[in-house]
């Protein structure tokens, strides 16, 4: 008796969509999310779905979140993401987005590297 048997990583696009102030560039952006998971296939029918993990990255820096909160992250794997607010308590930083560095986080104007304080508003760097 033959069986063909096996387990496979898949990524699934979730429809959600949250307007942010990004904490780690302070640009405006939102949130998409996703979920990795692992099926398990029987004659290459898949059977089951485990070990689901959500994520949630920012559009503006890219910075990547796992999301804690796995209520939340069905809600968005069932389709009701509308309803689903992202708070810094759900979420984990895994990696940080790549900052654009040359702009003051206070009021945006352009600055260089060596400056401390912002030419246009003054505020520390």
């Amino acid at each position: 008796m033959l069986f063909i048997a096996g387990v496979y990583q898949k990524r699934q696009e979730l429809d959600y969509y949250e307007p942010i102030m990004c904490s780690c560039c302070t640009q405006y952006g939102r949130y998409e999310s996703y979920m990795e998971y692992s099926v398990f296939s029987f004659f290459f029918i898949p059977l089951f779905k485990f070990n689901k993990k959500f994520y949630a990255r920012t559009t503006c820096c890219n910075s990547l979140y796992l999301i804690k909160n796995k209520e939340k992250g069905l809600m968005m794997e069932r389709g009701q993401g509308h309803n689903v607010f992202l708070k810094d308590k759900d979420l984990e930083l895994i990696h940080k987005g790549i900052c654009n560095c040359d702009m003051c986080p206070s009021c945006g104007s352009q600055v260089s590297e060596e400056h401390n304080y912002c030419p246009n508003c003054g505020k520390s760097l």
